[in-house]
C-alpha cells in the first residue's frame, strides 16, 4: 500500500536532508514547487512541511519559506547509509566521517552466530567504528562478517574507511546484491565504554538497532549493531490504527 502523498513528499526531503544534499539554512523548495513537482493540492505539501517542522529538521520564516534547521546531527541506520551509497557513491554525507577503531578476526558471540548463521566460535570478521559529524559523535557501530565474505572482501580487515560503505563494498566484491533488511530496536543506558567513545555524562540513554541484510537468497551477507545517544537519531512511522 503506497505512503499517502504529504509522506512521500516528507519522505523525499528528509532524505535529502539526512544525507546532507541539503544543508543547515538551505531553503527548501517553495510550496508552489513542491505543488507542481508532486502534481498535489497545496494543503498536502503544507502538511508535509508540518511533519519536517514536527521533528526538528526544517522552520519557517516569515516571507521568505522554509529552510533547514541548524540540528543535532542525526545517526543513520546501516540501511540509510547504503541508501546514500547507491545514490551518491559515498557512505558518508557532507562534513561526516568515521574513525576505525579495529577490524580484526574474532570468535563469534552467540548473537553474531545466530545472525550470521554460524556456530558460536566460529572465526568472523569485526569492524568497530565511531561516525562523526565534524568533530561530534554521532554513533558507535559493530559490523559482523562470515570469514567467506571476509576472504572475499579483504579490506573489511584493514583499518581504513570503506568509501562506498561495506555493504556496498560486499555486493561488489561478491556479487551478492542485498536484498532484504531486518532492524531490531531497543533503549538502553549506556556503557562505560560507549559514554567514552561518544562523549556521553553518566547516566546516558542510547538506543541500539540490531541490522541483518540479507542477500537475494535469504543468506545473512552482514550483521551490524549500531549504539545512537538520545538526541541524535530522528526516526518517524505511520501506521493505520483502525479498518475505517
Amino acid at each position: 500500500m503506497a505512503l499517502p502523498k504529504y509522506d512521500q513528499i516528507a519522505s523525499d526531503l528528509r532524505g535529502r536532508i539526512v544525507r546532507g544534499e541539503l544543508k543547515p539554512s538551505d531553503a527548501l523548495p517553495s510550496e508552489r514547487e513542491l505543488t507542481e513537482r508532486w502534481k498535489v493540492a497545496r494543503a498536502t505539501v503544507v502538511r508535509a512541511l508540518e511533519v519536517l517542522r514536527h521533528e526538528g529538521l526544517i522552520e519557517t520564516r516569515q516571507g521568505t519559506g522554509s529552510a533547514v534547521r541548524e540540528r543535532t546531527p542525526l545517526a543513520r541506520t546501516a540501511g540509510e547509509r547504503y541508501q546514500t551509497s547507491v545514490q551518491t557513491g559515498y557512505i558518508y554525507t557532507a562534513g561526516e566521517h568515521a574513525d576505525i577503531v579495529s577490524a580484526e578476526m574474532v570468535a563469534a558471540p552467540e548473537d553474531v552466530a545466530t545472525a550470521l548463521g554460524v556456530e558460536p566460535g566460529d572465526q568472523v570478521a569485526r569492524r568497530h567504528r565511531v561516525t562523526l559529524e565534524g568533530e561530534r559523535p554521532t554513533s558507535t557501530s559493530y559490523s559482523w562478517f562470515t570469514s567467506e565474505v571476509a576472504e572475499a572482501a579483504p579490506r573489511l580487515l584493514l583499518r581504513e574507511r570503506v568509501r562506498e560503505g561495506t555493504t556496498r563494498y560486499l555486493e561488489m566484491q561478491t556479487g551478492r546484491r542485498p536484498h532484504t533488511g531486518r532492524d531490531w530496536w531497543t533503549a538502553r543506558l549506556a556503557t562505560d565504554d560507549e559514554r567514552e567513545l561518544l562523549g556521553l555524562d553518566a547516566p546516558a540513554a542510547v538506543a541500539e538497532v540490531r541490522h541483518v541484510a540479507y542477500d537475494e537468497d535469504g543468506r545473512p551477507l552482514a550483521y551490524e549493531v549500531g549504539i545512537n545517544p538520545s538526541g541524535r537519531w530522528a526516526r518517524t512511522e505511520e501506521y493505520a490504527m483502525s479498518d475505517g
